[in-house]
C-alpha cells in the first residue's frame, strides 16, 4: 500500500473490525466484498440517483470435530 493516507489506513481497519465482527456473529469467513453501483429513486424529488452498496460473500465454515 504505497502513498496510503492515514484516512485510508483508519477506514481499513474499521471494516477490518465490522467483518470480523461479522465473522464472529455468523461462524462464516468473509470470502468477497464489493462495493457496486444501482440506481434507486430520491423519495424527496422522485428522480433517479446513483447509490452504493457494500456486497459481501459469507462462505460457511466447514465444522470440525474430533474423532474419538
Amino acid at each position: 500500500m504505497a502513498n496510503t493516507s492515514p484516512a485510508v489506513i483508519e477506514a481499513q481497519k474499521a471494516i477490518g473490525a465490522v467483518l470480523e465482527q461479522l465473522e464472529a456473529k455468523t461462524g462464516g469467513d468473509v470470502r468477497d466484498i464489493a462495493l457496486e453501483d444501482f440506481v434507486d429513486t430520491d423519495p424527496h424529488t422522485g428522480s433517479p440517483i446513483l447509490q452504493k452498496a457494500v456486497e459481501i460473500t459469507l462462505q460457511a465454515r466447514p465444522s470440525r470435530r474430533w474423532s474419538t
